[in-house]
């Protein structure tokens, strides 16, 4: 889960610096929505996971379309959403009576 939330505010921060050199406003509402995800994430709340899962899965889902129309650096955006979805996936398959191996 740790990952998922470094990865979320790297993020935020990318789209942040991308809204001060580039002024488009949707740069900094997905930004702060990447923050807010993680700080929910990190205080414990399900609901964010799920949303952060949705959401996480259609950036990927358009990461990989810009990818394929040749634009390179949204693989590396895409490689991040599959890594957060991947750590947070990880939580939905621990049961919480099994003993830690």
């Amino acid at each position: 889960m740790k990952l998922a939330v470094y990865l979320l505010f790297l993020q935020a921060f990318f789209l942040l610096y991308y809204y001060v050199s580039e002024r488009i406003v949707v740069y900094l509402l997905f930004g702060v929505l990447n923050f807010v995800l993680a700080w929910a994430i990190l205080k414990g709340e399900k609901r964010a996971i799920k949303i952060t899962l949705a959401y996480k899965g259609l950036d990927l889902f358009f990461s990989i379309l810009m990818l394929m129309s040749g634009v390179l650096s949204a693989g590396i955006s895409g490689l991040i959403d599959f890594l957060i979805i991947h750590d947070l996936v990880g939580l939905f398959g621990k049961n919480v009576n099994e003993p830690p191996t």
